[in-house]
This record gives structure tokens, C-alpha cells and sequence, in this order.
């Protein structure tokens, strides 16, 4: 207890020094695997989209010899669901859920569990380290929602075009497996650019404030048929940027081509009728970011040619090295 008591203080600090989540996840996991000690086996499932509509994902787990098989069963295979629900029953007051083989610590914002701490019993800590572990816990919490809150657009409240390249990398390198390494299907990650249609004649025939009124709209539509666990991007002006996990292209596309329809049938006030298009490309060959955007990009122009309104694949483009060129056509 006097090592908690003496790193206390240090560990709240190197969580609030954080700037990114990767290096936060990465901090947290170091504090847990001091506060813990040897003896300590562990996993951590949360929501990091801070919403309870995202299932908590396995976001972080011990790592060394003491994680034997037996342990991994009754740590890694929790059955998320049904433990969620009893944790979003329990008071407010309770910080501690003892169960057969392990002890669950309810992680909350807000009020809200969006997720928990599990412990194998054989984690001897002292009953004054579950406080300790607690406030951790909930450092964590409030510097991964500063970090967010930081990196949102202000008019549409999605993402920034900073925290897109962000994104972007860490995905590239392999940062974001704690999102997909529950699925049962082997998924693959996508980026996709959307642009409004001739955006141009909402301003000039209605004024820019009509022109953000429309921005939001779509921004709101897009995130509100994208899952919790996918994120959506303010790309810049009137262009959006969705990057998501899926099985396979021809389901990224039919769910592009949902949310591209459902746009086109919604009716915006004072101006009717808008419309989006999109381009979209798989996150794979460890390309840098500018190569993905320009695949997509190139994607977006191939919607736009064919008349807008429309989804196109990077991997359906019959000449993929020719630049496009618009000529007299107007696109955009």
C-alpha cells in the first residue's frame, strides 16, 4: 500500500500529460500493471467512442506468464452484454462487483457505465486499492474525453481534419486492433471522402448560413447512421470523411449506399433537395495518408462524372494511374 500511496500522485499525472489516446491506453496499462503488481491479471473493456450505444470493447489485458489458459477463459471471454446490464443496475455508490472466479470494477461518465475493470480473484490488492484503482480509472476516463472534446469540429461537432490524419496513422500501423479483434469475422478497415453535391448554389443562391445550416444536417445524418465505434470526420469546407471497420467491400459499399440514399430522400429546409457523393478505398499496403485520401479522392471524381448522387470503389476504377482532369464540367 505505500508503494500506491507514493505513486499515486505520479500516475495521475503521466495520465493527464497525455495527448493522444494511443499514448494514453499505453499509460494506463503501464499504471495497471504497477498498481497491480506481479500478481495482477487484468482486462479492461470500454467504449472509447464514450457512448453507450458502442458495446465495450477488450481494450486493454496483462500480458506476461501469470495469464495462463484458465485465466485468459475467465478474463477475455466475459460475456459482455448480460455483465453490462447488471453494472448499469447497480447504485452509484458501488465500486466493486465480486463474482465466481473474477471482481468487476464498473468504469463510468457522466453516470453512465460505458464500461469496466475485470480482476482475476487470485489479484490480491489491498481493500484500499480498488479506491485507488477507481480514481485511475476515472483520470482515464476524463483525459480521453478532454482529448475528444479538443479534437472536435465546432460547427458539426464531428471530428477535426487534425485528428483524421491521426486516425488515419494509427490504423495504418496496427493502433486501433482493439476495435475489430472481437469480431468473429475477420474485418477490414475502409476510408471513405463524401462531398455535397454543387454546394456552390446552396451559397450563392441561399447565403452561407443556410449553407452551414445544410453542413450540419449531413453531418448529423452521417453520424447518426454510422455506428458508435466509427468515426466521422469534418474533412473540410463541405467534404466529410467516414472511416470504419467491415467485412468486406461489397457490404462497405452497400452501407455507403444506404446512407447516401437516405440523404438524398431526407428534405433539408428552405433548399429541398441535397445530395452527396462518395468515393471510398481500403486502408491496406501500408500507404501514407496523402496516397489513401487521393485513391478515395479519385473514387469521389468517378461519383461526380457519373452524375453525382453516386458511391464509387478506389478498386473499380478501370485506369488507376491516370490524374483526373475536369475540363468544363462542373463537379463540384
Amino acid at each position: 500500500m505505500e508503494k500506491i500511496s507514493s505513486c499515486g500522485y505520479e500516475w495521475t499525472i503521466g495520465l493527464i500529460s497525455q495527448n493522444s489516446e494511443h499514448t494514453l491506453d499505453s499509460c494506463l496499462a503501464n499504471t495497471l500493471n504497477q498498481l497491480l503488481g506481479d500478481s495482477g491479471i487484468f482486462a479492461f473493456y470500454f467504449s472509447k467512442s464514450l457512448s453507450v450505444q458502442q458495446t465495450p470493447c477488450l481494450t486493454l489485458a496483462s500480458t506476461g506468464k501469470q495469464l495462463c489458459d484458465e485465466n485468459k477463459t475467465a478474463l477475455l471471454e466475459v460475456d459482455v452484454p448480460p455483465l453490462l446490464e447488471r453494472l448499469r443496475k447497480l447504485n452509484q455508490d458501488v465500486q466493486l462487483l465480486n463474482l465466481a472466479h473474477i471482481q468487476v470494477l464498473p468504469v463510468r461518465y457522466q453516470g453512465l457505465v460505458l464500461g469496466f475493470l475485470v480482476l482475476h480473484n487470485q489479484s490480491i490488492i489491498p481493500t484500499s486499492g480498488y479506491s485507488v484503482l477507481n480514481h485511475i480509472l476515472n483520470v482515464y476516463v476524463h483525459q480521453l474525453a478532454t482529448l475528444q472534446y479538443a479534437r472536435m469540429d465546432p460547427l458539426t461537432q464531428l471530428l477535426n481534419r487534425q485528428t483524421f490524419d491521426e486516425k488515419i496513422i494509427d490504423i495504418a500501423s496496427g493502433k486501433e486492433a482493439w476495435l475489430v479483434r472481437e469480431s468473429k469475422q475477420q474485418l477490414h478497415w475502409y476510408m471513405a471522402i463524401a462531398d455535397i453535391d454543387l454546394f456552390k448554389h446552396v451559397n450563392d443562391n441561399y447565403g452561407h448560413v443556410i449553407g452551414d445550416e445544410v453542413i450540419l444536417l449531413v453531418a448529423q445524418l452521417l453520424k447518426s447512421n454510422f455506428r458508435a465505434g466509427d468515426y466521422v470526420f469534418r474533412y473540410g469546407g463541405e467534404e466529410f470523411a467516414i472511416v470504419f471497420p467491415c467485412e468486406h467491400e461489397a457490404k462497405a459499399m452497400a452501407k455507403l449506399d444506404g446512407v447516401r440514399a437516405l440523404i438524398a430522400d431526407t428534405r433539408f429546409p428552405q433548399v429541398g433537395k441535397v445530395t452527396i457523393s462518395m468515393g471510398f478505398v481500403e486502408l491496406k499496403d501500408a500507404a501514407q495518408v496523402a496516397d489513401f485520401v487521393n485513391r478515395a479522392d479519385r473514387a469521389l471524381y468517378q461519383s461526380k462524372q457519373d452524375g453525382r448522387n453516386k458511391v464509387t470503389a478506389y478498386s473499380s476504377l478501370k485506369d488507376k494511374q491516370n490524374n483526373h482532369h475536369s475540363g468544363d464540367i462542373e463537379l463540384f
